[in-house]
């Protein structure tokens, strides 16, 4: 198009003036024609450099995005350090060191939004301390303590909006409430809350009558059982509360046959063993990684509880125990304390392909030698005479005989720094900078559990050749005896690692690397 425009335009030109020269003309549509293509090509190197300059300035904002970022940590400012990192990995995203830093500080930063959204949630703001663990999350999807804390504040949020009484009867605390599931079905009828006072030196089953009949509940002795007197002072308390002084001044204990009869006996560990009730429990363990981890929680609760009657199922991962109500509460509370999830760390690896070759030459290199040489021609004076009294000077000019290195011995006396020539080589200003980058190969991540091995293999399983000879024994013509096996290598990266997670989730890795390839 832009050529037959300019056409068309020599064409109007030459019928409007026709005594224009055809060459003028010519011309005129030459440099029309020909300007497009000049676009063309400065175009393309205008955009070169444009990409050029872009490149440059995102590596020089990334650079200085990075040290900002240092700053940041050194004054463990760690939310805006993981802004800064983040940037700057956004930009060069092939920069190992831009990911190592953010990903580092992600946990410091989210670890700092949990923090002040546990203290805006204890000043009362629960809307903001709710927003503070979603960004908590958004910075750090994989920590388990945001997304309890988002739960618990919306809990306690839900809680604030559901309408309710005012005053609530407190809840029984986790041991009350696990005694009173583990009890069997006969349990003691409510009785009078009313204090009592008594004074009685009595017989212990006369004691024990009148308080039953204080609190409405019958008393069966144990046949076996001898009574004693004792004296009881009771000032102010419950009707339950005195039975169970009484059962501790008598050294005898009671428990409920029916809800309004109770069944007397000596507290000895046989009597115990015939009368009180069993309650038989199943704990099912759902963090076991182990099988002597189930073996271990038995020990824990033969030894601690004196609990002989316990039976473990590796295959279901559960334990099966019967004891007195007590010892299942206790037993349920130890066995909830030792069956915890156990840590683990996830480790990011990667395996590169370094081949660096870094080089750096700056600097002025001097010349190694320098030339000395006479001029060609040398320029001599004839000394004055004297003649008669009249002194006459002759002056001559002329030239050394011979090569540019030669002199005569007389001349040696008139020669100055004129008649030499110095040549010096040239010197030589160089700088140069070379620097190779790395290749990642593979990214993998390693998943851990606390305490125990995880392996990585990259690479072949490479059957090596081993064998054995035996020479032929017995007598002539006998061929000796070899013995060949294989064995499988593996060739590669191997990598074991064992992390120990601490306290303040501090965490301590071994680690074992072997790099091997075959030759």
């Amino acid at each position: 198009m832009e050529r037959c425009y300019n056409h068309a335009a020599y064409v109007f030109n030459r019928s409007k003036s026709k005594t224009q020269p055809r060459v003028v003309a010519d011309l005129w549509e030459k440099t029309a024609c020909e300007e497009p293509v000049m676009l063309r090509l400065i175009r393309p190197a205008a955009i070169i450099l444009l990409v050029v300059a872009i490149s440059l300035s995102a590596a020089a904002s990334a650079n200085s995005l990075f040290k900002k970022g240092k700053d940041a940590e050194a004054r463990q400012n760690y939310e805006q350090a993981y802004e800064y990192y983040k940037q700057a990995y956004d930009l060069k995203p092939k920069d190992l060191a831009y990911r190592a830093a953010y990903e580092r500080l992600r946990f410091y930063a989210g670890a700092s939004h949990v923090k002040r959204g546990q203290l805006l949630r204890d000043s009362g703001k629960l809307d903001e301390a709710l927003a503070e663990f979603q960004k908590a999350v958004e910075v750090d999807p994989s920590s388990p303590i945001a997304q309890q804390e988002i739960r618990r504040t919306q809990q306690m949020i839900d809680a604030a909006k559901a309408p309710g009484p005012k005053a609530a009867a407190p809840a029984p605390s986790g041991l009350q409430q696990r005694v009173q599931e583990a009890q069997g079905p006969v349990e003691l009828a409510a009785i009078s809350n009313i204090p009592i006072t008594l004074k009685l030196t009595e017989d212990t089953k006369v004691i024990y009558e009148t308080v039953g009949k204080l609190a409405g509940i019958n008393v069966l002795f144990d046949p076996d059982y001898t009574s004693r007197r004792v004296k009881i002072e009771l000032n102010g308390v419950t009707l339950e509360q005195a039975l169970q002084i009484i059962a501790l001044e008598s050294k005898t204990f009671w428990r409920p046959v029916t809800p309004n009869t109770i069944f007397v006996a000596s507290d000895t560990p046989a009597k115990r063993k015939d009368v009180e009730q069993s309650v038989i429990k199943t704990f099912y363990l759902a963090n076991l990684s182990q099988p002597t981890e189930l073996q271990d929680v038995v020990n824990a609760l033969r030894q601690i509880l004196e609990i002989s009657r316990i039976q473990p199922l590796p295959s279901q991962g559960a334990l099966v125990v019967r004891g007195t109500p007590d010892q299942i509460a206790l037993a349920e509370k130890l066995v909830g304390d030792l069956d915890k999830a156990r840590s683990e760390v996830i480790v990011d690896v990667a395996v590169m392909q370094v081949s660096r070759d870094k080089a750096r030459t700056l600097g002025i290199n001097p010349p190694t030698s320098a030339t000395v040489a006479l001029q060609n021609n040398i320029n001599t004076t004839t000394p004055a005479t004297t003649t008669g009294g009249t002194t006459t000077t002759t002056g001559n000019t002329g030239s050394t005989s011979g090569s540019a290195n030669q002199i005569n011995l007389n001349r040696l006396g008139n020669l100055n720094a004129t008649d030499f020539t110095v040549t010096i080589n040239p010197a030589t200003a160089t700088a140069l900078f070379n620097d190779s980058t790395t290749k990642i190969i593979q990214n993998p991540q390693i998943r851990a559990v606390d305490g125990q091995k995880a392996s990585l293999k990259i690479g072949d399983r490479v059957p090596v050749a081993t064998g054995s000879f035996q020479p032929g024994i017995g007598g002539v013509g006998i061929n000796p005896l070899v013995n060949t096996q294989f064995q499988y290598l593996d060739v590669g990266v191997n990598i074991d690692i064992t992390p120990r997670v601490h306290a303040a989730r501090e965490v301590t890795l071994k680690i074992s690397m072997d790099i091997s390839n075959v030759t």
